[in-house]
């Protein structure tokens, strides 16, 4: 299998910019990812992740109503600010207007090189996973290392995104209630397509998430049976729309 490459009349574009989503506290993560980043030659950005005051929270668009309707419990502080990171570095790629990498701090990029950011940044695909929790099923498309998944791998360690996929992320989570992974496979909210490119050149390196703050209560049966019920209508929307990627 090949990587997609431009036509020959396309332009050169510069090296892609990289976006490292890390807590300032993180010091032994930072100094790690700047092993790694400095040992591929790589030039980078940091980009802050948030660990978001009760006001923060309060003032962040997440929709506590809609969660607990939805889930039965509500989201984790970590999780919100692992949301609020990943919109920042959103709003990032827009201003860039072209594709970025985006890292958080616990990634292993040993395979990431300048050649494959090329590709990536040529490829005609705006939101491509270079990393996942749990292998799912999948496709490659055509003779490439491109592939569609049909289930959600999970996590965001390591994904290029494009200007347009950025803005429409954007716009649809200025009120939001899931997991920023979640949000991001939710194609049937959002439009944006979510592709990989295999194999997977950036792994997660094992270490305990920042996001240790997760409260997910055992829930009573009527929670569960209103959780179930309220969910049919999305969980359908997102078969179709899925089924509709999937084959065409």
């Amino acid at each position: 299998m090949i990587d997609a490459m431009p036509m020959k009349n396309s332009y050169i574009c510069q090296l892609m910019k990289i976006f490292v989503i890390s807590l300032p506290e993180a010091k032994e993560r930072r100094e790690l990812i700047d092993q790694q980043m400095s040992a591929a030659g790589l030039a980078y950005s940091i980009i802050d992740g948030i660990r978001p005051t009760a006001a923060q929270i309060q003032s962040s668009g997440y929709n506590v109503r809609q969660r607990h309707f939805r889930y039965g419990y509500g989201m984790s502080a970590g999780e919100v600010g692992c949301f609020l990171a990943h919109r920042t570095a959103w709003q990032a790629v827009q201003a860039q207007h072209e594709k970025c990498l985006i890292l958080e701090d616990d990634a292993v990029v040993s395979e990431l090189n300048s050649f494959l950011l090329e590709c990536l940044q040529h490829s005609p695909y705006g939101l491509i996973r270079l990393a996942g929790s749990f292998r799912k099923r999948h496709k490659f498309i055509g003779n490439t290392t491109y592939a569609k998944y049909w289930g959600d791998p999970a996590g965001t360690v390591a994904y290029v995104i494009g200007p347009q996929e950025a803005k429409k992320l954007l716009e649809k989570s200025g009120s939001f209630y899931m997991a920023v992974d979640d949000f991001m496979e939710a194609r049937q909210m959002h439009g944006v397509h979510t592709y990989a490119r295999f194999p997977y050149p950036v792994r997660h390196s094992g270490q305990d998430s920042h996001i240790n703050d997760r409260n997910r209560p055992p829930l009573f049966v009527p929670t569960r049976l209103r959780r179930m019920l309220v969910r049919i209508p999305g969980d359908l929307s997102k078969y179709f729309y899925r089924l509709a990627y999937w084959y065409f």
